[in-house]
């Protein structure tokens, strides 16, 4: 006998020169080869019926249902007769109980199929076909098969219910999850035996094991056996119980390296897939490189260069090639693929090349903007300096009005300032705050970085009450939309908006302040709260020119620190654990005690940061160390009124001093700024009358007389 291959070529070409006779003659001897061929067949059955050949069509497709059945190959056999029913304008009872035999020998494992074949009378139906699937459908979601329930999970099937229409997956959770039949294509798919996600379900212990001692192998099996490119997420997902959470960031280190792991996108659609082979996957990305996009062939570049020289070297090449293109219409662009060609084999010679070219030929500004990512435009910055030694400061000062980084814009900042630029620095700053709305992006970072520790002055002398101004038009004009979320932290405790409410805000400035932000639209009720708390605790100030001396007597520094350890060591701890409390009870939103302590912790931490500044600051005072020669701090004022009658002294300390009761007044204070800097014999005002000052002394400690 022929071998089948040889006969099925005969038969299409009697089908192709309509020999009937010839295509019925070797039809019946397929039907004895070992194998037969029955989806060929059926597809040649098409061809005759199309020809119109409908009688022999269905005389041939009978000889191979007969045949199929004598043969017991019963799968086979109904998919002929489900051909034949379909083919047969009403199909008579003995094609219908044909149909269900071999549906049931078909399915004779299934310990569901005598209570499906009842409820699904195939042999009795109208629309036999219809009934069989629906019946099939069943069949294939039986007991015990193994499962993904789309987009929850994966576990066995646990129950069919073929009166309510709907069967149970137990998928771990308190309840098995039930789906009706109507919607089992669409949420359920069947694991094939021996999968990655089927083995999970029937020997989770050998698979858990298989996953530790094979991260690039295991990955690869669940690639497979999700349904396409999978993200993080998904496969964190198919690796959920037989993977410990503390251990996938060393696991996945070493799993994406697996030479068959392909992934492609960024960002939110960075997605990983499995091919069959290393040489596949390196095809694969190639692919993807040639057909992207100039700045997405980047991305795929970095993938590429942690998948071995070959196909590093293949990829700078391509890089190359499309260089001096990118030189003449995108700068920014060829600046980024010269950093990445410095990462791939061959490819430094190209980059510095490049680099220099751009440096020499596109001005700075044209450059700069250009370059997306950061660490490549402060690169660029650093070149920029290197190549113009003398004019760097100007280069650097004048992006500051282009970068929005806050990063970049601290670095420049800061560099600016210790060459000795800050005045170039503190000319850019004006233009930025006289101008605020066309520099949004700086303006927050400046409101940010002014309260930092080792803010250039230029900054530092922008912590005005001007700054709550400005805050409110953060929070509500549209140009700040991308930046409303810094914004919003400027209200946080120790930044810039509370530090001018507690240091130098008069009531005025704090309540217009209180009411704009109360208006601003969604900001959150914490922060409300903690401005309004800050502004309460403000109290009333007179400015003066120049903000007062921080001076203290011993004893005064010595209650402060005391203080400063009490809020760091027990009140910020205790309020810190009740918040920890609060928090366990559950729903934050309208947990009272919660905000109310987190309110709490942000004004003592503001508290304590005030209060070590101020601890940095202060002058201490030694009894009888100040000059007498004029009125001063740490000295006694005699007075008299014109009319002779002695008026009490007056005694200027520090505010951490002061004692109104006593006399004792702070430097900062309007009785003590008009008196210092005079002398003996000058007229004064004190306490709303005349008066003349008759003598100076010296403070001579706590027992001195007041």
């Amino acid at each position: 006998m022929r071998d089948a291959k040889t006969t099925f070529e005969e038969l299409q070409e009697a089908v192709a020169a309509e020999a009937w006779d010839r295509v019925e003659e070797l039809w019946l001897e397929l039907l004895e080869v070992p194998q037969v061929p029955v989806q060929e067949l059926l597809e040649v059955r098409r061809r005759l019926w199309k020809a119109g050949e409908k009688e022999l069509a269905i005389t041939l497709l009978e000889l191979l249902a007969d045949a199929l059945e004598e043969r017991s190959a019963w799968e086979q056999a109904l998919a002929a007769l489900r051909e034949l029913v379909r083919l047969t304008a009403k199909p008579d009872e003995a094609l219908r109980d044909r149909l269900e035999r071999a549906l049931r020998e078909s399915r004779a494992g299934s310990s569901s199929l005598g209570r499906v074949l009842d409820h699904c009378e195939v042999r009795a139906a109208k629309r036999p076909l219809e009934v069989l699937e629906t019946a099939e459908l069943w069949l294939d979601h039986d007991t015990g098969t193994v499962v993904e329930v789309i987009g929850q999970g994966y576990g066995r099937v646990v129950d069919i219910n073929l009166e309510l229409g709907n069967l149970k997956v137990d998928i771990g959770g308190v309840r098995p999850v039930s789906i009706p039949v109507g919607a089992i294509a669409k949420y359920i798919r069947i694991l094939p035996a021996g999968s990655f996600l089927h083995r999970k379900i029937t020997d989770p212990e050998d698979l858990a094991a298989f996953v530790d001692d094979s991260p690039g192998e295991a990955l690869a099996e669940l690639l497979g056996s999700l349904d396409g490119p999978a993200d993080v997420a998904a496969i964190k997902g198919g690796l959920e119980g037989l993977l410990p959470a503390d251990a996938w960031t060393a696991w996945w280190g070493k799993a994406r390296k697996h030479p068959r792991i392909v992934s492609s996108g960024a960002g939110s659609r960075l997605r990983y897939s499995v091919a069959r082979s290393a040489d596949d996957a390196d095809d694969a990305l190639l692919d993807e490189l040639g057909t992207a996009p100039p700045r997405r062939r980047l991305v795929i570049a970095r993938r590429a260069s942690a998948r071995g020289d070959g196909l590093a070297r293949t990829v700078a090449e391509r890089l190359r090639t499309g260089l001096a293109d990118l030189e003449a219409t995108d700068p920014g662009l060829a600046w980024e693929t010269a950093a990445t060609l410095d990462t791939l084999p061959g490819g430094g010679e190209a980059a510095e090349a490049t680099r220099k070219k751009l440096l020499a030929s596109v001005s700075p500004t044209a450059l700069l903007t250009g370059i997306e990512d950061r660490t490549a435009r402060l690169q660029a910055l650093q070149a920029l300096h290197d190549a113009q030694p003398d004019g760097w400061a100007e280069v650097w000062a004048g992006w500051l009005l282009h970068e929005e980084h806050p990063a970049i814009l601290s670095e420049l900042a800061t560099a600016l300032t210790r060459a000795g630029e800050e005045e170039r620095l503190d000319s850019v700053l004006e233009v930025v705050f006289r101008n605020p709305h066309q520099y949004p992006a700086q303006l927050v970072w400046a409101h940010e970085a002014m309260v930092e520790e080792h803010a250039p002055g230029a900054l530092r002398s922008r912590l005005t009450a001007s700054v709550l101004e400005r805050i409110p038009d953060m929070l509500t004009r549209q140009e700040y939309g991308p930046l409303r979320a810094r914004a919003k932290g400027l209200l946080d405790g120790g930044k810039a908006a509370i530090r001018v409410l507690l240091e130098s805000a008069t009531p005025e400035q704090a309540k217009r302040f209180v009411d704009r932000i109360a208006r601003a639209p969604n900001l959150e009720p914490a922060r409300v709260r903690l401005v309004e708390q800050a502004a309460a605790s403000s109290a009333p100030r007179v400015m003066a020119e120049e903000a007062p001396l921080m001076v203290a007597t011993r004893r005064a520094v010595t209650a402060k620190q005391a203080e400063l350890k009490e809020l760091l060591e027990v009140e910020i701890p205790r309020t810190l654990k009740g918040i920890t409390a609060a928090a366990a009870e559950g729903d934050l939103r309208e947990n009272f005690e919660y905000h109310m302590l987190r309110d709490r912790q942000e004004l003592l931490s503001a508290k304590a940061a005030k209060l070590q500044r101020d601890l940095a600051q202060v002058r201490i005072l030694e009894p009888g160390s100040t000059d007498t020669s004029s009125v001063n701090i740490g000295t006694i004022v005699s007075l008299e009124a014109n009319g002779g009658t002695p008026l009490d002294p007056v005694t200027i300390l520090g505010p951490w001093d002061a004692d109104v009761e006593r006399r004792i007044f702070a430097n900062g204070t309007e009785i003590a700024q008009g008196l210092i800097g005079r002398v003996v014999g000058d007229q004064v005002e004190v306490d709303g009358q005349r008066a003349r000052i008759t003598a100076i002394e010296p403070w001579m400690g706590e027992d001195a007389k007041a």
